[in-house]
């Protein structure tokens, strides 16, 4: 009787041990099965959200601002070329024929849109009605910057455009000075002075062009280049 009841004992233990096992292999399977089914589901995710970052447009390069600069338009220089130039004892043959053929016509370069109705002729579109949409001003540039330079040689290159530059000085002497220097600095400079620099500069000039026997019309004529085709008058 004692046998048999340790042989159940035993029986029962065996069969708790057999079970208990069991339970732990199916709850580390379900465990298991869970945390597949967790890692399937987050490399899914990852793999929509990669998708997703694809699709977006790549970011563009950010340009900083740059500063541009901003001279004066076609009018202003016109106007100025005038005063100067224009004069009733030496006047400039042309003046305006140049004026137009540098200036004027070349709104694009300048800046300033034509007025189509000006005149019959409609001459200061110069035979093109779309330069009444150019902007007001413009970047400087080498293609303006070269009408420039050409009206200043045409209209310097002629004696009497020197001579309208000498009779708007006062207390002229026949050869440059210092003072007189300034003066043709402040035609075109408005409201600027020269500084000592610059007034020496042009004196340095004029002394290397008196040393080749050059005559004092062709030093003011040298000097008054110098400052005509520097671009620095055209800043706003």
């Amino acid at each position: 009787m004692l046998k048999s009841q340790k042989t159940k004992i035993f029986t029962l233990a065996i069969t708790g041990l057999v079970l208990t096992q069991m339970y732990q292999n199916c709850g580390q399977m379900g465990m298991g099965g869970f945390e597949t089914l967790d890692m399937a589901s987050m490399n899914l995710s990852m793999g929509m959200e990669g998708a997703t970052d694809q699709s977006h447009p790549a970011q563009k390069e950010v340009l900083l601002p740059t500063q541009k600069t901003l001279v004066v338009n076609r009018e202003y220089v016109a106007d100025l070329m005038r005063e100067i130039f224009t004069s009733s004892a030496t006047p400039v043959p042309n003046l305006e024929a140049l004026i137009n053929q540098w200036i004027i016509n070349r709104g694009a370069q300048y800046g300033l849109g034509c007025n189509p109705y000006g005149s019959y002729s409609g001459r200061d579109c110069g035979g093109d009605i779309s330069n009444s949409n150019l902007p007001i001003t413009t970047d400087d540039n080498t293609v303006r910057e070269s009408f420039r330079v050409q009206f200043c040689e045409n209209v310097l290159g002629m004696d009497q455009g020197v001579n309208a530059i000498l009779e708007k000085l006062t207390n002229r002497a026949t050869a440059p000075t210092a003072d007189t220097i300034r003066q043709v600095y402040a035609l075109f400079y408005r409201g600027d002075e020269a500084s000592e620099l610059i007034v020496n500069s042009l004196l340095d000039l004029d002394r290397a062009l008196l040393a080749k026997n050059e005559t004092p019309l062709e030093r003011w004529r040298a000097l008054a280049l110098q400052v005509c085709e520097s671009p620095g008058w055209q800043l706003q």
